[in-house]
Protein backbone atom coordinates (compact mmCIF):
# COMPACT_ATOMS: atom_id res chain seq x y z
CA UNK A 1 0.00 0.00 0.00
CA UNK A 2 1.28 3.49 -0.74
CA UNK A 3 1.55 5.91 2.03
CA UNK A 4 0.34 9.27 1.25
CA UNK A 5 1.08 12.32 4.10
CA UNK A 6 -1.04 14.65 4.50
CA UNK A 7 -2.88 14.87 1.84
CA UNK A 8 -4.87 18.22 1.15
CA UNK A 9 -6.55 19.16 -2.08
CA UNK A 10 -8.58 21.95 -0.30
CA UNK A 11 -8.15 25.59 -2.06
CA UNK A 12 -5.96 27.78 0.06
CA UNK A 13 -5.46 31.18 0.38
CA UNK A 14 -2.65 32.53 -2.06
CA UNK A 15 -0.31 34.53 0.74
CA UNK A 16 3.18 34.24 1.52
CA UNK A 17 2.56 31.55 4.93
CA UNK A 18 1.96 28.04 4.09
CA UNK A 19 -0.68 26.36 5.93
CA UNK A 20 -0.19 23.05 6.38
CA UNK A 21 2.92 21.98 8.74
CA UNK A 22 4.30 19.64 6.41
CA UNK A 23 4.82 22.57 3.97
CA UNK A 24 6.21 24.75 6.74
CA UNK A 25 8.50 22.63 7.33
CA UNK A 26 9.59 22.55 3.77
CA UNK A 27 9.33 26.09 3.90
CA UNK A 28 11.79 26.27 6.29
CA UNK A 29 13.97 23.30 5.36
CA UNK A 30 14.50 25.52 1.88
CA UNK A 31 15.14 28.80 3.75
CA UNK A 32 18.15 27.06 5.70
CA UNK A 33 19.75 25.82 2.14
CA UNK A 34 19.75 29.12 0.85
CA UNK A 35 17.23 28.65 -1.71
CA UNK A 36 15.19 32.42 -2.08
CA UNK A 37 11.13 32.47 -3.57
CA UNK A 38 12.72 34.21 -6.87
CA UNK A 39 15.54 31.97 -7.60
CA UNK A 40 15.05 30.03 -11.21
CA UNK A 41 15.22 26.38 -11.83
CA UNK A 42 18.92 25.33 -12.59
CA UNK A 43 20.09 25.52 -16.51
CA UNK A 44 23.07 22.77 -16.40
CA UNK A 45 21.72 19.02 -16.78
CA UNK A 46 23.66 16.60 -14.35
CA UNK A 47 24.47 13.13 -15.46
CA UNK A 48 21.25 10.59 -15.06
CA UNK A 49 23.17 7.42 -16.49
CA UNK A 50 22.74 6.02 -13.28
CA UNK A 51 18.98 6.27 -13.73
CA UNK A 52 18.35 3.80 -16.72
CA UNK A 53 17.68 0.75 -14.90
CA UNK A 54 14.95 3.42 -13.02
CA UNK A 55 13.73 4.60 -16.85
CA UNK A 56 13.54 1.07 -18.07
CA UNK A 57 11.34 0.03 -15.49
CA UNK A 58 8.73 3.04 -15.78
CA UNK A 59 8.74 3.48 -19.87
CA UNK A 60 6.22 1.11 -20.62
CA UNK A 61 4.45 2.40 -17.49
CA UNK A 62 3.93 6.50 -18.08
CA UNK A 63 3.60 4.63 -21.98
CA UNK A 64 0.07 3.01 -20.78
CA UNK A 65 -0.89 6.19 -18.64
CA UNK A 66 -0.05 8.29 -21.40
CA UNK A 67 -2.88 6.51 -24.14
CA UNK A 68 -5.26 6.44 -20.43
CA UNK A 69 -4.56 10.05 -19.49
CA UNK A 70 -4.17 11.51 -23.24
CA UNK A 71 -6.37 15.16 -24.21
CA UNK A 72 -6.24 15.78 -19.94
CA UNK A 73 -4.10 18.83 -20.18
CA UNK A 74 -1.98 16.81 -17.16
CA UNK A 75 1.58 15.66 -17.10
CA UNK A 76 3.86 13.35 -15.27
CA UNK A 77 7.48 13.54 -14.46
CA UNK A 78 9.50 11.24 -13.13
CA UNK A 79 12.79 12.32 -11.06
CA UNK A 80 15.31 9.73 -9.59
CA UNK A 81 16.42 8.92 -6.06
CA UNK A 82 19.00 12.07 -5.88
CA UNK A 83 15.87 14.00 -7.86
CA UNK A 84 17.06 14.82 -11.00
CA UNK A 85 14.27 14.59 -14.04
CA UNK A 86 14.56 11.28 -15.82
CA UNK A 87 11.94 12.10 -17.83
CA UNK A 88 8.25 13.54 -18.35
CA UNK A 89 5.09 12.84 -20.25
CA UNK A 90 2.95 15.96 -21.03
CA UNK A 91 -0.86 15.20 -22.44
CA UNK A 92 -1.54 18.53 -23.64
CA UNK A 93 0.20 21.62 -25.25
CA UNK A 94 -0.51 24.29 -22.19
CA UNK A 95 1.19 22.23 -19.67
CA UNK A 96 4.13 21.27 -21.62
CA UNK A 97 5.10 24.51 -22.69
CA UNK A 98 4.88 25.60 -18.50
CA UNK A 99 7.09 23.17 -18.25
CA UNK A 100 9.31 23.87 -21.00
CA UNK A 101 9.69 27.54 -18.94
CA UNK A 102 10.12 26.58 -15.77
CA UNK A 103 13.20 24.41 -16.97
CA UNK A 104 11.69 21.05 -16.33
CA UNK A 105 13.87 18.85 -18.45
CA UNK A 106 15.85 15.26 -18.70
CA UNK A 107 19.01 15.92 -16.14
CA UNK A 108 17.89 19.23 -14.11
CA UNK A 109 18.10 18.74 -10.27
CA UNK A 110 14.75 19.69 -8.32
CA UNK A 111 15.92 18.57 -4.74
CA UNK A 112 14.63 20.71 -2.26
CA UNK A 113 17.38 22.60 -1.10
CA UNK A 114 17.95 23.38 -5.05
CA UNK A 115 14.47 24.78 -6.04
CA UNK A 116 12.44 24.63 -2.67
CA UNK A 117 9.14 22.63 -1.65
CA UNK A 118 7.99 20.96 -5.04
CA UNK A 119 6.47 17.16 -5.34
CA UNK A 120 8.98 16.12 -6.77
CA UNK A 121 11.99 16.78 -4.20
CA UNK A 122 9.98 16.65 -1.14
CA UNK A 123 8.36 13.11 -1.21
CA UNK A 124 12.26 12.69 -1.15
CA UNK A 125 12.45 14.40 2.50
CA UNK A 126 8.97 13.10 3.83
CA UNK A 127 9.26 9.77 2.27
CA UNK A 128 5.55 9.94 1.34
CA UNK A 129 2.98 11.12 -0.91
CA UNK A 130 2.70 14.93 -1.05
CA UNK A 131 0.25 17.41 -2.62
CA UNK A 132 2.04 20.83 -3.41
CA UNK A 133 -0.72 23.09 -4.32
CA UNK A 134 0.40 26.23 -6.87
CA UNK A 135 0.29 28.78 -4.10
CA UNK A 136 2.43 26.23 -1.51
CA UNK A 137 5.52 26.05 -4.39
CA UNK A 138 8.36 28.27 -2.40
CA UNK A 139 9.77 29.32 -6.21
CA UNK A 140 7.66 31.70 -7.24
CA UNK A 141 7.89 30.48 -10.97
CA UNK A 142 5.68 27.24 -9.68
CA UNK A 143 2.78 29.01 -8.32
CA UNK A 144 0.83 28.35 -11.33
CA UNK A 145 1.21 24.83 -11.27
CA UNK A 146 -0.61 22.10 -8.51
CA UNK A 147 1.15 18.93 -8.49
CA UNK A 148 0.83 15.37 -6.57
CA UNK A 149 4.47 13.42 -6.31
CA UNK A 150 4.72 9.98 -4.69
CA UNK A 151 8.41 8.33 -3.72
CA UNK A 152 8.72 4.38 -5.73
CA UNK A 153 10.39 2.77 -2.61
CA UNK A 154 12.54 -0.11 -4.31
CA UNK A 155 10.19 -3.66 -3.39
CA UNK A 156 13.83 -5.56 -2.00
CA UNK A 157 15.97 -2.87 -0.80
CA UNK A 158 13.85 -0.65 0.57
CA UNK A 159 15.77 2.26 -0.80
CA UNK A 160 14.09 5.26 -2.41
CA UNK A 161 14.39 4.58 -6.09
CA UNK A 162 12.21 7.90 -7.46
CA UNK A 163 9.62 9.94 -7.50
CA UNK A 164 6.17 10.31 -9.72
CA UNK A 165 4.89 13.46 -10.03
CA UNK A 166 1.72 14.43 -11.78
CA UNK A 167 1.36 18.44 -12.63
CA UNK A 168 -1.45 20.68 -13.87
CA UNK A 169 -1.96 23.75 -14.46
CA UNK A 170 -4.54 24.57 -11.67
CA UNK A 171 -4.77 26.51 -8.33
CA UNK A 172 -5.05 22.70 -7.03
CA UNK A 173 -4.53 19.10 -7.54
CA UNK A 174 -7.43 17.30 -8.70
CA UNK A 175 -8.25 14.93 -6.15
CA UNK A 176 -8.37 12.39 -8.54
CA UNK A 177 -4.75 12.38 -9.45
CA UNK A 178 -3.38 10.38 -6.19
CA UNK A 179 -4.98 7.19 -7.07
CA UNK A 180 -3.78 7.53 -10.64
CA UNK A 181 -0.14 8.27 -9.27
CA UNK A 182 -0.51 5.44 -6.77
CA UNK A 183 -1.28 2.78 -9.29
CA UNK A 184 1.41 3.95 -11.42
CA UNK A 185 3.82 3.76 -8.95
CA UNK A 186 2.74 0.17 -8.34
CA UNK A 187 3.08 -1.04 -11.56
CA UNK A 188 6.94 0.90 -11.73
CA UNK A 189 7.99 -0.89 -8.03
CA UNK A 190 6.66 -4.80 -9.36
CA UNK A 191 8.98 -3.84 -12.45
CA UNK A 192 11.92 -3.20 -10.52
CA UNK A 193 11.15 -6.30 -8.36
CA UNK A 194 10.91 -7.93 -11.58
CA UNK A 195 14.70 -6.50 -12.68
CA UNK A 196 15.96 -7.60 -9.06
CA UNK A 197 15.07 -11.11 -9.04
CA UNK A 198 16.83 -11.05 -12.49
CA UNK A 199 19.52 -9.31 -11.38
CA UNK A 200 20.27 -11.85 -8.58
CA UNK A 201 20.03 -14.60 -11.02
CA UNK A 202 22.78 -13.04 -13.08
CA UNK A 203 25.03 -12.71 -9.81
CA UNK A 204 24.21 -16.28 -8.96
CA UNK A 205 25.03 -17.64 -11.85
CA UNK A 206 28.69 -16.08 -12.12
CA UNK A 207 29.46 -16.60 -8.16
CA UNK A 208 28.03 -20.77 -9.39
CA UNK A 209 30.50 -20.96 -12.34
CA UNK A 210 33.48 -19.37 -10.01
CA UNK A 211 32.41 -21.15 -6.85
CA UNK A 212 33.58 -24.29 -7.59
CA UNK A 213 37.25 -23.72 -6.36
CA UNK A 214 37.81 -24.80 -3.03
CA UNK A 215 41.07 -23.34 -2.97
CA UNK A 216 40.06 -19.75 -3.81
CA UNK A 217 38.36 -17.27 -1.69
CA UNK A 218 34.87 -16.02 -3.89
CA UNK A 219 32.38 -13.59 -3.75
CA UNK A 220 30.15 -12.29 -5.19
CA UNK A 221 27.88 -8.89 -4.08
CA UNK A 222 24.79 -6.99 -5.91
CA UNK A 223 22.62 -4.40 -5.19
CA UNK A 224 20.68 -6.91 -2.66
CA UNK A 225 22.44 -9.52 -2.36
CA UNK A 226 25.66 -10.81 -1.34
CA UNK A 227 27.06 -14.58 -1.93
CA UNK A 228 30.30 -15.85 -0.16
CA UNK A 229 32.10 -19.53 -0.41
CA UNK A 230 33.44 -21.17 2.51
CA UNK A 231 36.63 -19.62 2.21
CA UNK A 232 35.42 -16.05 1.50
CA UNK A 233 33.05 -16.27 4.39
CA UNK A 234 36.13 -17.13 6.90
CA UNK A 235 38.31 -14.19 5.39
CA UNK A 236 35.87 -11.44 5.17
CA UNK A 237 34.45 -9.78 8.21
CA UNK A 238 30.79 -7.41 7.65
CA UNK A 239 33.03 -4.70 7.52
CA UNK A 240 34.54 -5.98 4.54
CA UNK A 241 31.51 -6.63 2.41
CA UNK A 242 30.58 -2.69 3.09
CA UNK A 243 34.10 -1.95 1.64
CA UNK A 244 33.34 -4.48 -1.41
CA UNK A 245 30.17 -3.19 -1.98
CA UNK A 246 31.20 0.18 -2.69
CA UNK A 247 33.96 -0.92 -5.19
CA UNK A 248 31.34 -3.24 -7.05
CA UNK A 249 28.47 -0.02 -7.26
CA UNK A 250 31.58 2.35 -8.52
CA UNK A 251 29.76 3.06 -12.46
CA UNK A 252 33.24 3.30 -13.71
CA UNK A 253 34.76 -0.21 -12.12
CA UNK A 254 36.64 -2.21 -14.93
CA UNK A 255 38.02 -6.03 -14.81
CA UNK A 256 41.09 -5.02 -12.29
CA UNK A 257 43.13 -6.53 -9.29
CA UNK A 258 42.99 -4.73 -5.97
CA UNK A 259 45.41 -4.63 -3.22
CA UNK A 260 43.16 -4.36 0.27
CA UNK A 261 43.84 -4.83 3.68
CA UNK A 262 40.82 -6.85 5.41
CA UNK A 263 39.49 -5.85 8.68
CA UNK A 264 41.96 -8.83 10.36
CA UNK A 265 44.83 -7.58 8.93
CA UNK A 266 45.35 -9.70 6.09
CA UNK A 267 46.59 -8.17 2.98
CA UNK A 268 45.01 -9.56 0.10
CA UNK A 269 45.01 -9.06 -4.07
CA UNK A 270 41.10 -9.07 -5.04
CA UNK A 271 40.50 -9.87 -8.56
CA UNK A 272 37.79 -7.61 -9.28
CA UNK A 273 34.98 -8.64 -12.38
CA UNK A 274 31.71 -6.68 -13.07
CA UNK A 275 28.63 -8.49 -13.66
CA UNK A 276 27.75 -8.72 -16.92
CA UNK A 277 23.80 -8.07 -16.78
CA UNK A 278 23.74 -6.49 -13.24
CA UNK A 279 24.22 -2.89 -12.84
CA UNK A 280 26.12 -2.01 -9.60
CA UNK A 281 27.39 -5.81 -9.03
CA UNK A 282 30.99 -7.59 -9.05
CA UNK A 283 32.70 -10.79 -8.49
CA UNK A 284 35.83 -10.94 -5.95
CA UNK A 285 38.75 -13.60 -5.71
CA UNK A 286 40.85 -13.03 -3.42
CA UNK A 287 44.63 -14.01 -2.83
CA UNK A 288 46.31 -13.78 0.27
CA UNK A 289 50.03 -12.29 -0.52
CA UNK A 290 51.54 -11.76 2.54
CA UNK A 291 50.70 -12.87 6.24
CA UNK A 292 48.93 -10.87 8.88
CA UNK A 293 50.74 -8.48 10.38
CA UNK A 294 50.70 -9.28 14.66
CA UNK A 295 47.78 -7.89 16.42
CA UNK A 296 49.71 -5.05 17.95
CA UNK A 297 50.84 -2.55 15.80
CA UNK A 298 54.10 -1.56 15.88
CA UNK A 299 55.02 1.92 17.45
CA UNK A 300 56.28 4.47 15.56
CA UNK A 301 60.22 4.80 14.73
CA UNK A 302 61.77 7.00 17.30
CA UNK A 303 63.14 10.58 15.72
CA UNK A 304 66.30 10.35 13.89
CA UNK A 305 66.79 13.85 13.79
CA UNK A 306 66.93 16.74 16.19
CA UNK A 307 63.69 17.78 16.30
CA UNK A 308 59.80 16.60 15.42
CA UNK A 309 56.30 18.50 14.97
CA UNK A 310 53.56 16.38 15.58
CA UNK A 311 49.90 18.45 14.26
CA UNK A 312 46.83 17.79 14.14
CA UNK A 313 43.36 18.39 15.37
CA UNK A 314 41.90 17.51 18.97
CA UNK A 315 41.49 13.87 19.17
CA UNK A 316 43.76 12.57 16.31
CA UNK A 317 46.12 10.93 18.59
CA UNK A 318 48.76 13.17 18.40
CA UNK A 319 49.99 13.29 21.67
CA UNK A 320 49.52 9.23 21.30
CA UNK A 321 51.91 9.13 18.66
CA UNK A 322 54.23 12.03 19.89
CA UNK A 323 54.49 9.81 23.17
CA UNK A 324 55.36 6.87 20.75
CA UNK A 325 58.19 8.41 19.22
CA UNK A 326 60.10 8.21 22.93
CA UNK A 327 59.51 4.60 23.63
CA UNK A 328 63.05 3.85 22.36
CA UNK A 329 64.57 6.10 24.24
CA UNK A 330 67.44 5.06 27.11
CA UNK A 331 66.51 7.68 29.15
CA UNK A 332 62.54 8.05 30.30
CA UNK A 333 61.20 11.45 28.57
CA UNK A 334 60.59 15.18 29.52
CA UNK A 335 57.15 15.48 28.70
CA UNK A 336 55.42 18.83 29.67
CA UNK A 337 51.69 18.64 29.05
CA UNK A 338 50.94 23.03 28.91
CA UNK A 339 47.35 22.60 29.31
CA UNK A 340 47.28 20.28 32.28
CA UNK A 341 50.09 22.79 34.28
CA UNK A 342 47.94 26.06 33.09
CA UNK A 343 45.19 24.71 35.08
CA UNK A 344 46.92 23.77 37.48
CA UNK A 345 47.73 27.57 37.96
CA UNK A 346 51.05 27.04 37.04
CA UNK A 347 52.49 28.46 33.62
CA UNK A 348 55.56 25.85 32.42
CA UNK A 349 58.93 26.84 32.84
CA UNK A 350 60.15 26.42 29.60
CA UNK A 351 64.23 27.06 29.73
CA UNK A 352 63.48 24.87 32.96
CA UNK A 353 62.74 21.78 31.36
CA UNK A 354 64.82 22.51 28.53
CA UNK A 355 67.33 22.11 30.98
CA UNK A 356 66.60 19.09 32.65
CA UNK A 357 66.31 17.19 29.26
CA UNK A 358 69.69 18.21 28.10
CA UNK A 359 70.97 17.89 31.48
CA UNK A 360 69.26 14.25 31.59
CA UNK A 361 69.95 13.62 27.57
CA UNK A 362 65.85 12.65 27.52
CA UNK A 363 63.66 13.43 24.52
CA UNK A 364 62.00 16.85 26.09
CA UNK A 365 58.18 16.55 24.36
CA UNK A 366 55.73 19.34 24.47
CA UNK A 367 52.38 19.07 24.39
CA UNK A 368 49.99 21.80 23.59
CA UNK A 369 52.59 24.30 22.17
CA UNK A 370 49.77 26.71 20.77
CA UNK A 371 48.94 27.43 24.34
CA UNK A 372 52.74 28.85 24.91
CA UNK A 373 53.68 32.41 25.73
CA UNK A 374 55.23 33.96 22.56
CA UNK A 375 58.58 33.93 24.91
CA UNK A 376 58.39 30.02 25.51
CA UNK A 377 57.40 29.92 21.55
CA UNK A 378 60.06 31.51 20.81
CA UNK A 379 62.41 29.86 22.97
CA UNK A 380 61.41 26.71 21.41
CA UNK A 381 62.28 28.00 17.88
CA UNK A 382 65.97 27.98 18.86
CA UNK A 383 65.49 24.84 20.61
CA UNK A 384 64.27 23.05 17.74
CA UNK A 385 67.31 23.78 15.84
CA UNK A 386 69.91 23.36 18.28
CA UNK A 387 69.19 20.16 20.09
CA UNK A 388 71.23 17.31 19.61
CA UNK A 389 70.05 13.47 18.72
CA UNK A 390 70.42 12.58 22.13
CA UNK A 391 67.85 14.79 23.51
CA UNK A 392 65.55 15.87 20.60
CA UNK A 393 62.78 18.21 20.97
CA UNK A 394 59.18 16.73 19.82
CA UNK A 395 56.23 19.35 19.78
CA UNK A 396 52.67 18.45 19.68
CA UNK A 397 49.92 21.54 18.33
CA UNK A 398 47.01 22.10 16.30
CA UNK A 399 46.69 22.00 12.64
CA UNK A 400 49.46 23.71 10.29
CA UNK A 401 46.85 26.51 8.94
CA UNK A 402 45.58 27.24 11.90
CA UNK A 403 48.87 28.42 14.19
CA UNK A 404 49.30 31.69 15.42
CA UNK A 405 52.68 33.13 13.33
CA UNK A 406 54.96 32.71 15.87
CA UNK A 407 53.91 28.69 16.18
CA UNK A 408 54.11 28.17 12.35
CA UNK A 409 57.46 29.80 12.45
CA UNK A 410 58.29 27.15 15.23
CA UNK A 411 57.15 24.30 13.56
CA UNK A 412 58.74 25.01 10.27
CA UNK A 413 61.70 25.28 12.25
CA UNK A 414 61.27 21.51 13.22
CA UNK A 415 63.22 18.92 11.22
CA UNK A 416 60.44 16.55 10.86
CA UNK A 417 57.06 17.48 10.52
CA UNK A 418 54.57 14.73 11.18
CA UNK A 419 50.50 16.03 10.22
CA UNK A 420 48.31 13.68 11.34
CA UNK A 421 44.52 13.81 9.75
CA UNK A 422 41.57 14.83 10.80
CA UNK A 423 39.30 11.06 10.88
CA UNK A 424 36.98 12.90 8.28
CA UNK A 425 39.35 12.96 6.11
CA UNK A 426 40.41 8.80 6.04
CA UNK A 427 36.54 7.56 5.32
CA UNK A 428 38.33 4.85 3.48
CA UNK A 429 40.43 3.70 6.53
CA UNK A 430 37.74 4.45 9.19
CA UNK A 431 35.97 0.99 8.55
CA UNK A 432 39.32 -1.07 9.85
CA UNK A 433 40.12 1.79 12.52
CA UNK A 434 36.64 1.26 14.25
CA UNK A 435 36.57 -2.31 14.05
CA UNK A 436 40.19 -1.86 15.84
CA UNK A 437 39.33 0.45 18.54
CA UNK A 438 36.03 -1.94 19.06
CA UNK A 439 38.93 -4.86 19.25
CA UNK A 440 41.00 -3.24 21.62
CA UNK A 441 38.03 -2.20 23.89
CA UNK A 442 36.98 -6.20 24.00
CA UNK A 443 38.38 -8.81 21.58
CA UNK A 444 35.08 -10.89 21.46
CA UNK A 445 32.66 -8.11 20.09
CA UNK A 446 32.95 -7.03 16.49
CA UNK A 447 30.83 -4.12 14.44
CA UNK A 448 27.87 -5.71 11.70
CA UNK A 449 27.64 -4.01 8.56
CA UNK A 450 24.57 -1.58 9.30
CA UNK A 451 26.68 -0.19 12.02
CA UNK A 452 29.34 0.42 10.47
CA UNK A 453 27.32 2.03 7.92
CA UNK A 454 26.03 4.60 10.33
CA UNK A 455 29.98 5.62 11.42
CA UNK A 456 30.82 5.97 8.04
CA UNK A 457 27.97 8.95 7.77
CA UNK A 458 29.32 11.04 10.88
CA UNK A 459 31.62 14.04 10.47
CA UNK A 460 33.58 12.86 13.36
CA UNK A 461 34.26 16.68 14.71
CA UNK A 462 35.77 15.12 17.85
CA UNK A 463 37.90 12.61 15.65
CA UNK A 464 39.67 9.05 17.38
CA UNK A 465 38.79 10.15 21.15
CA UNK A 466 35.01 10.99 19.49
CA UNK A 467 35.27 7.82 18.12
CA UNK A 468 36.21 5.67 21.00
CA UNK A 469 33.66 7.04 23.39
CA UNK A 470 30.96 6.03 20.92
CA UNK A 471 32.34 2.40 20.60
CA UNK A 472 32.53 2.30 24.36
CA UNK A 473 28.91 2.93 24.94
CA UNK A 474 28.10 0.67 22.28
CA UNK A 475 29.85 -1.97 23.44
CA UNK A 476 28.58 -1.64 26.84
CA UNK A 477 24.87 -1.53 25.44
CA UNK A 478 25.83 -4.94 23.20
CA UNK A 479 27.49 -7.08 25.93
CA UNK A 480 24.22 -6.02 28.44
CA UNK A 481 22.14 -8.12 25.30
CA UNK A 482 24.58 -10.48 25.36
CA UNK A 483 25.32 -10.31 22.01
CA UNK A 484 29.07 -10.18 20.39
CA UNK A 485 27.91 -8.17 17.66
CA UNK A 486 27.83 -4.30 17.79
CA UNK A 487 24.45 -3.27 15.98
CA UNK A 488 23.05 0.14 15.04
CA UNK A 489 20.98 0.13 18.23
CA UNK A 490 23.94 -0.23 20.49
CA UNK A 491 25.14 3.17 19.00
CA UNK A 492 24.04 5.89 21.02
CA UNK A 493 20.80 7.90 19.36
CA UNK A 494 23.23 10.78 17.57
CA UNK A 495 25.13 8.36 15.82
CA UNK A 496 22.19 5.71 14.19
CA UNK A 497 21.76 7.81 11.31
CA UNK A 498 22.76 5.88 8.14
CA UNK A 499 22.75 7.73 4.41
CA UNK A 500 24.53 7.36 1.46
CA UNK A 501 27.53 8.25 2.47
CA UNK A 502 28.13 4.79 3.19
CA UNK A 503 27.45 3.89 -0.19
CA UNK A 504 29.31 6.12 -2.33
CA UNK A 505 31.90 4.85 -5.30
CA UNK A 506 35.31 5.97 -5.45
CA UNK A 507 34.82 8.53 -7.55
CA UNK A 508 31.88 10.21 -5.28
CA UNK A 509 34.07 9.53 -1.78
CA UNK A 510 36.88 11.73 -4.11
CA UNK A 511 34.57 14.04 -4.93
CA UNK A 512 33.03 13.99 -0.79
CA UNK A 513 36.40 14.49 0.46
CA UNK A 514 37.14 17.42 -1.65
CA UNK A 515 33.90 19.33 -0.48
CA UNK A 516 34.47 18.82 3.05
CA UNK A 517 38.37 20.12 3.06
CA UNK A 518 37.09 23.45 1.04
CA UNK A 519 34.05 23.38 3.82
CA UNK A 520 36.93 22.97 6.34
CA UNK A 521 39.58 25.79 4.41
CA UNK A 522 36.42 27.79 4.54
CA UNK A 523 35.45 27.81 7.87
CA UNK A 524 32.20 26.55 6.95
CA UNK A 525 31.61 29.00 5.01
CA UNK A 526 29.84 27.07 2.06
CA UNK A 527 29.45 30.61 -0.14
CA UNK A 528 33.61 30.98 -0.45
CA UNK A 529 34.05 26.90 -0.26
CA UNK A 530 32.20 26.71 -2.92
CA UNK A 531 33.88 29.73 -4.83
CA UNK A 532 36.98 27.30 -3.80
CA UNK A 533 35.56 24.66 -5.84
CA UNK A 534 34.66 26.81 -9.00
CA UNK A 535 31.13 25.73 -8.51
CA UNK A 536 27.70 27.32 -7.83
CA UNK A 537 26.50 27.63 -4.45
CA UNK A 538 23.16 25.99 -5.62
CA UNK A 539 25.39 22.99 -6.75
CA UNK A 540 27.66 22.80 -3.97
CA UNK A 541 24.16 22.47 -1.91
CA UNK A 542 22.56 19.72 -4.56
CA UNK A 543 26.33 17.78 -3.91
CA UNK A 544 26.57 18.12 -0.41
CA UNK A 545 23.09 16.27 -0.21
CA UNK A 546 23.89 13.70 -2.44
CA UNK A 547 26.80 12.77 -0.96
CA UNK A 548 25.86 12.87 2.65
CA UNK A 549 27.53 15.39 3.92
Amino acid sequence: MCHVGDIDTLHRTSDSTPRRPVIEHSWRRSVLSGVRPGDSTPTRAEDITAADPLLDAARPVLDDAAARLAGTDVSLLLVDHECRMVTRVAFGTTVERRLDAIGATPGIPFAEDVVGTTALGTPAETRGGIVVNSSEHYLEQFKSISCFGQPIIHPATRRLAGIICMSEIAERINPLAIPVVNGIVADIADRLLDRSRAHQRCVLDAFQRAAPRRDLAVAAIGDDLQLTNALAAELLSPTDIGALRIVATDPALRATVLPLTLVSGTEVEIAVEPVPGARGAALFRFRPVVEPPPSRPAAPAAPSRTSVAVTGEPGTGRSTHAAALTADSAVPAVVVDVADELIGGNPPDIPAYVGRARSLGAPLLIDGVDLLDTRSVALLGKVAVSSSTDSPLIIVGGPRDQASPGVAALLARCATRVDLPPLRHRTSELAAIASGVLTHLDPDLSLSGPATDALLCDDWPGNLTELDSVLRQAASACRARASRVVEVADLPPAYRTTSRAAHLSGREQAERTAIVEALDRARGNKVHAAKDLGISRTTLYARMRALGI
